[in-house]
């Protein structure tokens, strides 16, 4: 009828490859940070969200360039490809799949391209990817097969502009934590790391969780455990940087007036950072101290730290004085290291030497560092601990046994206070 209010049209919505998203999946659809991370056990949809997330962001953004990369190009033709074609992209009219060209194209001009990087003539196409050389998301998929300056050329190519913001995906099962994937991301903290299990996907059927549940060894605590373990050789196994029941917790951090402060203190003064890393390259000798609160319940929460190298001593406990937390009720330190202890002493802090035995020590550590019978740990660190993170998960021994000298000054450092509080 003329001059009617126009009634809405009531021809149903045709869905195409819906997606519900698992719960965990969730956080990491809206992250928008610079690097995301997916790991965990084996089975738990790190693909899926990759994959889904990829796809989504082409068609929200017109004119996108998306990339998916392994390491060897065969995978993706054999696996993810068909990932996306069948279950993710389904048969949308909007895109097209150019298997000549080894991408999707979208109607709104985005790309999908998918690669390998196996190889100088790989790598040299990576850097005539998306316009004007710009990618705007990328999945690393498999990421720990990947090298290190794998992940810093794709770095070096987000610069699209189809969006405000850029994201490089990276998906993998755990490997041992000397890995680069471990070292720079989850323990240096460029990451925004999600971890997922086998039982948090309902798609998986039953016999795929008993054949994880039957793994042993490094293959179980990595693939069903979703940990980063070392095959041989770790001392402190017992540490877990994630899932969220570990010893890496926010709820490490200084509480005013819920315990007393110590510092743990090994002495050092030669060494650098790694360029790529940030973190202590394997020759280095920095002094380590880190600042511990002694809570009620007989935790000991490790709140921050300060790592210095070429630096004297004064300046540095100058430095760690200045930070927004009271001085020390004491301090554990090596002690041979007598005129570190003097500056500590001119500073009205009192120090408590060393254990006499290295090996008793570290079975102290290990014991703090454990849960009990009810998952209590007694040593807690903060996310903010990026080196002591990082030693924790290298400190290993050779095939002889003997104790590998690398990674290992807030270690020592907080052995020392570890064996003075043995019995508090």
């Amino acid at each position: 009828m003329l001059g009617a209010t126009p009634q809405p049209s009531k021809r149903p919505v045709r869905l195409i490859a819906p997606y519900h998203p698992l719960a965990w999946q969730v956080a990491p659809w809206r992250d928008q940070s610079p690097v995301v991370l997916l790991t965990g056990s084996a089975g738990g949809g790190k693909s899926r969200i990759a994959a889904e997330k990829l796809h989504g962001y082409c068609l929200r953004y017109p004119g996108a360039t998306a990339l998916l990369l392994r390491k060897a190009r065969v995978s993706i033709t054999n696996s993810t490809a068909e990932l996306l074609k069948r279950a993710v992209i389904g048969p949308d009219p909007r895109v097209k799949h150019m298997p000549s060209k080894s991408r999707f194209e979208y109607a709104n001009g985005s790309l999908l391209i998918y690669a390998g990087l196996d190889g100088d003539d790989q790598r040299e196409r990576l850097r005539s990817i998306g316009a004007e050389g710009g990618v705007d998301i990328a999945w690393m998929e498999e990421a720990t097969e990947f090298e290190e300056s794998d992940f810093n050329a794709v770095s070096g190519r987000m610069r699209g502009r189809a969006a405000s913001w850029r994201q490089i995906l990276l998906s993998c099962n755990p490997d041992a934590p000397t890995h680069w994937i471990y070292r720079r991301l989850i323990a240096g903290a460029e990451a925004r790391v999600y971890y997922s299990r086998a039982s948090d996907n309902p798609y998986n059927p039953a016999d795929y969780l008993i054949r994880l549940e039957s793994l042993t060894g490094v293959d179980a605590e990595r693939l069903a455990k979703g940990l980063w373990v070392q095959a041989t050789g770790l001392i402190f196994d017992v540490w877990r940087d994630g899932p969220d029941d570990g010893n890496v917790t926010e709820a490490a951090d200084y509480q005013e007036g819920a315990g007393s402060v110590y510092w743990a203190v090994d002495d050092g003064y030669s060494g650098a950072r790694d360029a790529a890393t940030h973190l202590w390259t394997v020759e280095s000798h920095p002094r380590a101290i880190l600042l511990v609160q002694e809570r009620a319940d007989g935790r000991l929460c490790v709140f921050a730290e300060s790592y210095a190298a070429k630096t004297l001593s004064d300046q540095h406990l100058a430095d760690v004085l200045a930070l927004p937390y009271p001085a020390p009720d004491a301090a554990a330190c090596d002690s041979s290291a007598a005129e570190l202890r003097g500056r500590l002493h001119a500073e009205g802090i009192f120090t408590m030497g060393k254990p006499g035995n290295v090996e008793e020590s570290i079975k102290t550590l290990r014991a703090m560092l454990a849960p009990d019978a009810n998952g209590y740990r007694r040593i807690l660190v903060h996310p903010r601990c990026t080196d002591l993170r990082a030693e924790m998960a290298s400190y290993r021994r050779d095939a002889s046994g003997k104790i590998v000298k690398a990674f290992d000054h807030g270690i020592d450092a907080l052995r020392y206070l570890a064996w003075a509080k043995r019995f508090e």
